[in-house]
């Protein structure tokens, strides 16, 4: 078993830093005010696009592709955002219940039954935006309360 000497300035200062990153991460800073809008809609969008993807016909296979491209660029977009905003250094805190993010789910899957995957996606894209403008607005109040 080896014993490490530690001089106690490299403690002190160890136990700053990691004081330093506690406080980050209880007291994010507020997240911008275009962030919610902006997250939600990418995501609706995407998924609106390939909802409206799958309702073209097989034989207009290039608008169909065009769709769907741009649908994954909105959709790699959202993630590249969320990523950028979100990441908050120091302890990762706490994530708020994920049933919140599942109510979106009964609206869609009551439109798969009539109307098959394009109305999955179609209300999916449209109550997954709504309810994500919703909690990302709601997340902002909060840490501007603070």
């Amino acid at each position: 078993m080896t014993v490490h000497d530690i001089a106690p300035e490299d403690a002190l200062a160890s136990l700053r830093t990691a004081a330093r990153a506690r406080a980050a991460a209880r007291h994010p800073g507020p997240l911008p005010p275009w962030y919610p809008a902006t997250a939600a809609g990418l995501f609706g969008a995407g998924f609106v696009l390939l909802g409206l993807s799958a309702l073209l016909p097989e034989r207009l296979w290039l608008p169909a592709a065009t769709l769907q491209l741009a649908a994954a660029l909105l959709l790699v977009g959202h993630v590249a955002v969320g990523r950028r905003v979100e990441h908050r250094p120091g302890i990762v805190p706490a994530v708020p219940s994920p049933a919140v993010h599942l109510l979106p789910l009964p609206a869609a899957g009551a439109l798969a039954l009539p109307f098959g995957w394009a109305g999955f996606l179609l209300a999916l894209g449209a109550t997954g935006g709504l309810v994500h403008f919703l909690v990302l607005r709601r997340k902002r109040a909060r840490a501007g309360a603070r």
